[in-house]
C-alpha cells in the first residue's frame, strides 16, 4: 500500500467500513510507519467535531426562492446598460478614437504620398535650392524646377589624372601561355 492508497482509506478505516483484507493491510502499513498515526489521529478528531456540528435546516421553499431570485438577476444582466452600446464592437469612446486614428493616417498619406509626384514619397525626390515641404508647411503644388545648364566639359577629372600618369608600356612585362605547350 502507498500513502495516497492509505490517506484515501483513513475515513473508511475510522468508521470500520473496511473489507477484513482491507483493514490487515492497513493497520501493516501503521505499523510500518508510525507517523502517520497522527494523521489517522487527526482525521478522527475532526470527523467528530464535524458530528458535533448542529444541523441547519432549510424552509420548504428554500429552493423556490432561490431559483427566482437568480431568473431575476439573470434577466438584469441580460439588460445592456446604456454605457455598453457598442459600434463595430468598440464603446463610443474607443470608436471615436479609432475614428480619429483613422483620419490621421490618411491626412498624413496623403501628405507623405501626394499623386502628381507620380506616387513616389516626398523625401525620395531632390529639391535643388528649395527647402522640403513638412506637415506643418505642406506644399500641395508640384514646383518646377529650372533644369540645371550642364556646360560642356572637355576635360574632365578623370582625364586630367590620365594626362599627369605617363603611358607605360607593359608589352615587354606580359607573357601569354599556351596551354598546349
Amino acid at each position: 500500500m502507498n500513502r495516497y492508497q492509505f490517506e484515501d482509506l483513513i475515513s473508511e478505516y475510522i468508521e470500520n467500513e473496511l473489507s477484513l483484507s482491507k483493514r490487515k493491510e492497513f493497520e501493516a502499513y501503521l505499523e510500518e510507519n508510525p507517523d502517520e498515526m497522527k494523521l489517522v489521529e487527526s482525521v478522527r478528531s475532526n470527523m467528530s467535531q464535524m458530528k458535533g456540528i448542529p444541523k441547519v435546516k432549510a424552509s420548504s421553499d428554500f429552493n423556490d426562492r432561490l431559483f427566482n431570485r437568480i431568473q431575476t438577476n439573470r434577466a438584469q444582466l441580460d439588460r445592456p446598460i446604456p454605457s455598453q452600446r457598442t459600434y463595430f464592437g468598440f464603446s463610443p469612446i474607443h470608436a471615436s478614437l479609432m475614428t480619429g486614428l483613422v483620419i490621421a493616417t490618411v491626412f498624413v498619406s496623403m501628405q507623405l504620398f501626394s499623386p502628381e509626384d507620380g506616387g513616389l514619397p516626398l523625401q525620395t525626390q531632390n529639391f535643388a535650392n528649395e527647402s522640403l515641404p513638412t506637415l506643418s508647411n505642406p506644399s500641395l503644388q508640384k514646383v518646377n524646377h529650372p533644369q540645371p545648364d550642364f556646360v560642356k566639359v572637355d576635360e574632365d577629372s578623370v582625364m586630367e589624372d590620365q594626362k599627369s600618369k605617363p603611358n607605360q608600356d607593359f608589352s615587354k612585362k606580359m607573357h601569354f601561355v599556351n596551354k598546349n605547350d
